[in-house]
């Protein structure tokens, strides 16, 4: 009866301090659980799930027909620590590193022995690039159009910033910079290119008006283009992926130990782990990256309210359907020797106006081989840490509510050796589709039922 009673206190103390403090807290009840692990989730009506009649035990009766919702993390302030036991024998730290988006860092989430397992299932499964390969010969021999672009690149004064009459080297690679395309050139890049294109107009480094008009700036125009798609270091991502299910071998002690420490870490139903992607595998060389993007999808713009969530039909995968990942948890399985860092670019900044930030007016912090450091929040890449944030908030009703624009983050540049990351994406549903099934949750028997062989993550 003591323990009954203080922990109905905690339970009180908790909801009184949530309704005190900002961030909305008030939405939710926040509760410790056996291991004294504190974890929020929204406030049901208690009809809702419970009844409070008498009954014989005493104890609350839960319908069974009642889906479990949503659980979402108090990150109560930057640097708040919290322990949590995930195993029998393993308690760790977490962290919070952002309030803005909801972003938590777990030092040592995965052991040694877990790191390498996971990188030599994906080796063994085999990996593939995640983007259009292009061989280097085909690229190399690749010729261009000589003439006179219509795009920027054909116009002398948007070359002029100066209005001298003079094309200089570093006018050119702003232009490159500030056009469409954001391409950031060295000299290396551009000497490169002019070899490419056999323009010699820059050897005394300046090229006048006459020389612009016979220089082929459509080749210029389609080189650039070109580059923007193919080359690893312009692509928005480059890198290679395998996908893992974590269901398939109930004799893989690791995969299955590792969803289970993903319930105890998010404090979520087992159904929505269940439903969650497979885990997605990634390898880096030097130069690859990521620039900053989102995990999901906004159900509020681009027709996206009519869509359905791809863990729902894949039938429409993945073109008609919108990524509804509710909660990102990616895992560091090594430490590059440098760069290769996840970085945060508008982390608890104020006043962030995600409209101006996308047009990229003043620099395209969207690129994050030149923008990492300039970013909000920067977590560098230690083996074994893992990174958890939030890309939705949560609805009040309990389940998936609008994408929270602060959670656009990438992955900078490696600068010296390799990165091997894992990504788990936890799907979950919106108030409206609630009581459909994820179709990660389904058995091979399952999935072959609605004429499904297999199925894979939302996104290669």
């Amino acid at each position: 009866m003591t323990n009954l009673l203080f922990t109905l206190l905690i339970g009180c103390v908790l909801v009184a301090l949530s309704r005190q403090s900002g961030d909305h807290k008030s939405m939710y009840t926040c509760t410790k659980n056996e291991h004294g692990e504190e974890y929020c989730s929204k406030a049901d009506s208690p009809s809702a799930t419970e009844s409070a009649d008498d009954d014989d035990d005493g104890e609350p009766v839960f319908f069974e027909d009642q889906k479990e919702k949503l659980t979402i993390w108090d990150p109560v302030h930057k640097g708040f620590e919290r322990k949590i036991r995930v195993s029998d024998d393993q308690e760790i730290t977490m962290r919070t590193a952002a309030v803005q988006p909801r972003v938590f860092v777990i030092p040592d989430f995965l052991t040694d022995l877990e790191c390498e397992h996971i990188k030599s299932k994906a080796m063994s499964a085999g990996l593939f690039d995640s983007e259009l390969h292009i061989d280097k010969h085909t690229a190399e021999s690749k010729q261009y159009t000589h003439g006179h672009a219509k795009t920027i690149f054909g116009d002398f004064t948007s070359y002029d910033e100066d209005f001298d009459g003079k094309i200089t080297r570093d006018e050119f690679k702003k232009l490159a910079k500030k056009s469409s395309l954001k391409i950031y050139l060295s000299d290396k890049d551009l000497d490169a290119m002019l070899e490419k294109l056999k323009i010699t107009s820059f050897e005394d480094g300046v090229i006048t008006t006459a020389e612009f008009k016979t220089m082929n700036t459509q080749g210029i125009s389609e080189y650039l283009s070109h580059k923007r798609e193919t080359d690893p270091k312009f692509r928005d991502r480059f890198s290679e992926q395998a996908w893992l299910r974590q269901d398939s071998d109930s004799s893989d002690t690791i995969m299955v130990g590792l969803k289970e420490k993903v319930i105890k870490l998010t404090q979520l139903p087992r159904y929505i782990v269940d439903g969650m992607e497979p885990l997605q595998v990634v390898h880096y060389h030097p130069g690859g990256h990521y620039h900053a993007h989102f995990d999901g999808q906004d159900n509020t713009v681009n027709g996206h309210d009519k869509m359905e969530c791809c863990h729902f039909d894949a039938t429409s995968h993945p073109v008609k359907c919108m990524l509804c990942r509710y909660i990102t948890i990616l895992y560091f399985l090594n430490q590059p020797e440098a760069g290769g860092e996840t970085a945060f670019p508008v982390a608890d900044q104020k006043n962030y106006d995600h409209e101006e930030f996308r047009t990229r007016k003043k620099d395209d912090l969207y690129n994050l081989s030149e923008f990492c450091h300039n970013a909000s929040l920067v977590v560098p890449p230690k083996k074994g840490t893992a990174i958890m944030w939030y890309n939705h908030h949560m609805s009040d009703d309990g389940w998936m509510g609008n994408m929270d624009y602060y959670s656009l983050h990438g992955g900078c540049d490696i600068l010296k050796g390799e990165k091997w990351i894992a990504n788990n994406w936890l799907t979950a549903p919106f108030p409206h589709n609630s009581h459909k099934v994820s179709l990660y949750a389904m058995t091979e028997d399952d999935l072959n039922q609605i004429g499904l062989s297999t199925i894979q993550g939302a996104v290669h």
